[in-house]
């Protein structure tokens, strides 16, 4: 029980611990302050496709639908994009955002 004896050798009550101020928030920072959809991060990534694709991605090259894989990748994703109805777009958009911004995050 002598864990739990609060007073000190002399028999007198310990002293409270003294607080320093309280803290108050001066200025509250809004989230739109610090996050802007202006940031992006171009980053090389890699892709993972079986043979039958990247063959068709060459043969494609080589018929001249494009100078490079990343330029007829991206002619392509956006022919698809344009392909879709307005409420997938909306959709599209929402999570490509989200994405970009998850990018954005991790290479701050």
């Amino acid at each position: 029980m002598g864990m739990l004896d609060h007073k000190n050798s002399n028999n007198t009550e310990k002293q409270s611990l003294k607080r320093g101020p309280q803290v108050v928030v001066k200025e509250q920072v809004a989230r739109n302050n610090i996050v802007t959809d202006s940031e992006t991060v171009t980053l090389p990534v890699n892709i993972r496709v079986d043979n039958h694709i990247r063959n068709q991605i060459s043969a494609l090259l080589n018929l001249g639908y494009g100078t490079s894989q990343k330029e007829l990748v991206k002619n392509l994703v956006d022919k698809t994009i344009e392909e879709l109805p307005e409420n997938e777009k909306i959709r599209f958009e929402k999570m490509y955002t989200i994405l970009e911004q998850k990018d954005a995050f991790k290479n701050i």
